[in-house]
């Protein structure tokens, strides 16, 4: 493999022999080729391309050096040196999402149980609302979507910084901190989507409106999302919130 990577290893299925493995990981296709991280899958793969599994294998095997934006050891994406990964200071007991689907929520996504992934519902419009433990600056986020879904992968998404109380209603019409249209490689997870930093110093909730997808689908579908920044010290958003209210 690319760089001598031993870190990924390949395991062989006989889907015949154990159907359930083909059931659970939506095996329709040989050969299929997923890529686990932990008990999530995080990528997938049909047909026998070694070119397309080589650039999968570098894309999701770590680097021999120090750790990356994400802290999985992964290259230091250039712009992002010195972030790293702020999922940790998400207030899951408090996100939502409007309009996701039932069993495709947004807790389910971050909390990374199992095979989970954010689908939209009624339509392909979604609203994610992440406030934060600890108040952070944000540098960029990283969205990704399983190639097999790329049709579904978010396109046009409005940022808003600590306006909680912002809905379907007055999504298209609020002035967003930032507005990006996704391409590929950032919708894919391959590319980081870089914030206009001055803009993100102090997150303390950050609202995620997704306008549409890559394909025009009625579902929208993300597998993985991650913020990417550094800390600011000192600030807890719940005691925040408890003086607020005293």
């Amino acid at each position: 493999m690319p760089g001598g990577c031993r870190c990924f290893f390949f395991l062989k299925v006989d889907v015949d022999a154990v159907p359930d493995v083909a059931r659970k990981f939506s095996v329709s296709a040989m050969p299929t080729f997923v890529v686990l991280k932990g008990p999530n899958k995080v990528d997938e793969m049909k047909g026998a391309n070694p070119a397309g599994l080589m650039a999968m294998v570098s894309k999701h095997a770590p680097a021999s050096g120090g750790a990356g934006a994400s802290g999985s050891g992964a290259p230091v994406e250039k712009g992002l040196e010195g972030f790293t990964s702020l999922n940790s200071q998400i207030d899951l007991s408090q996100i939502h999402c409007l309009n996701e689907a039932a069993g495709h929520t947004i807790k389910d996504l971050l909390r990374g149980s199992g095979d989970k992934w954010l689908e939209s519902d009624a339509d392909e419009q979604l609203l994610l609302h992440i406030p934060i433990q600890q108040s952070i600056k944000l540098r960029a986020i990283r969205f990704t979507t399983l190639s097999s879904h790329s049709a579904n992968a978010p396109k046009t998404i409005k940022l808003f910084v600590n306006q909680s109380g912002v809905d379907f209603d007055n999504a298209e019409s609020t002035e967003a901190a930032q507005e990006v249209v996704l391409d590929e490689a950032q919708a894919k997870g391959e590319k980081s989507v870089e914030l206009r930093f001055v803009r993100f110093q102090n997150v303390g909730h950050l609202s995620i409106f997704v306008v549409d997808n890559q394909g025009g689908e009625d579902v929208t579908r993300i597998d993985k999302l991650e913020l990417i920044g550094v800390s600011v010290e000192g600030t807890n958003m719940a005691d925040l919130k408890k003086m607020e209210e005293e």
